[in-house]
């Protein structure tokens, strides 16, 4: 058991891993994504799919935007949101669909129920069950369940990883239901994250974040995973993905590092939507060549 940070360690810790502290128009990127989100919610009203239940928490809801020209049989493209397990909306992040509904792939963004109401069990669990509601129902918004891809950033990159070592079969569901993943900026060792400010609202205890800690977790399946992170983002974002980059490939799995060579931590969410840049080809090869 590790010991408990000093406040030195905990003061640099914090400083780490406070990643709006270094973006001061953080506010102002927000209310731009939740424009744009909303205009396209606006532009797709007659097929998005908007606020689809899969619990009785208000929070327990997807956000589906099927592809345009559908062939009733398209990829999709799930995505978690980020916001330290606490904050955030999916709501905030319809624009990212354009590219893939604009190219034949439904996409849908998902909600779960936020700290402190709940801890970290059930917020995995809800993602959980959002997947699996999605899974069940692709083929109401012209999707192939057989063709379901797992993409998350921030909170939603750990979130996506704990979901691709998934025991999916003990839940009812194919082994394989995740055919790939992209895990942007995300947290794959909770144990800094219980030991810093963020765990004064989460919570967790060692046991709650060793249990949730993806690189704790042998992955359920082969299917292959994309990582990334801001090129400026701190050291900690850096050597989390570097970690658990060489534990995914040290057990023999497909794992591909997307380099971004500069941007901050919501500039490196913004690339999963640019049809220009390098990550959202990564992305978009890995469905269309799965």
């Amino acid at each position: 058991m590790a010991a408990a940070p000093n406040d030195v360690e905990r003061a640099w810790l914090d400083a780490e891993y406070n990643a709006r502290a270094g973006i001061p128009d953080h506010q102002d990127i927000f209310a731009r994504w939740t424009r744009d989100s909303a205009t396209l919610q606006d532009h797709e009203r007659s097929r998005a799919k908007l606020d689809v239940s899969y619990g009785p928490d208000p929070l327990q809801a997807f956000d589906v935007y099927p592809a345009r020209h559908s062939t009733g049989a398209d990829p999709l493209l799930v995505f978690v949101h980020g916001g330290y397990w606490q904050s955030l909306d999916k709501s905030q992040f319809g624009f990212l669909a354009e590219p893939y509904i604009s190219r034949g792939i439904c996409f849908a963004a998902v909600n779960y129920r936020l700290a402190p109401d709940v801890g970290m069990d059930e917020i995995v669990e809800d993602v959980r069950s959002a997947v699996g509601s999605l899974y069940e129902r692709a083929p109401e918004y012209g999707a192939d369940p057989a063709q379901l891809y797992l993409s998350g950033h921030s909170a939603g990159g750990h979130l996506t990883a704990m979901l691709m070592s998934t025991a999916w079969p003990e839940l009812g569901l194919p082994a394989d239901i995740i055919k790939g993943g992209c895990a942007i900026s995300g947290l794959y060792d909770l144990e800094p994250i219980q030991n810093c400010y963020l765990n004064d609202v989460l919570g967790m205890d060692i046991a709650t974040s060793q249990r949730n800690s993806p690189v704790q977790h042998a992955p359920s399946s082969s299917a292959p995973l994309l990582l990334t992170v801001g090129g400026d983002e701190s050291s900690e974002f850096h050597r989390q993905q570097a970690e658990f980059a060489r534990i995914w490939s040290t057990r023999g799995l497909a794992c591909k590092v997307v380099d971004q060579p500069d941007g901050h931590h919501f500039d490196a969410v913004e690339r999963l939507g640019e049809a220009d840049d390098p990550l959202f080809g990564a992305v978009f090869e890995l469905i269309r060549n799965a």
